[in-house]
């Protein structure tokens, strides 16, 4: 597994910080630690309920966290076999960086 370092950089994550809320900083944070690079970004496999646990967040708000998420560009959901949502991260313009290393 990977370590993750999240950074955010002031004064570029001003604005997406105003524009999310802390809960859903919370669950963009709880995908970027458990995340992986596939072609080049960052890629999470992740359950609303997982999610949730970690964050201590019910689900209903992990749920609706998401999708103001995904609404917003920040996350992209890729195609999936099961219950268990995978997230492409756009980091892009958040002031937030992610650098995974090998442990």
């Amino acid at each position: 597994m990977a370590e993750a370092l999240v950074e955010h950089r002031y004064p570029d994550a001003f604005a997406f910080l105003q524009a999310h809320d802390p809960e859903s900083l919370a669950v963009l944070h709880d995908l970027l630690a458990r995340a992986e690079v596939r072609d080049g970004r960052p890629v999470a496999r992740r359950s609303v309920r997982d999610i949730a646990a970690d964050v201590f967040l019910s689900k209903d708000t992990v749920h609706r966290r998401i999708e103001g998420l995904l609404h917003a560009g920040v996350l992209t959901r890729l195609p999936s076999r099961d219950a268990t949502s995978t997230y492409a991260v756009d980091l892009a313009g958040t002031g937030i960086a992610l650098t995974l290393a090998l442990q």
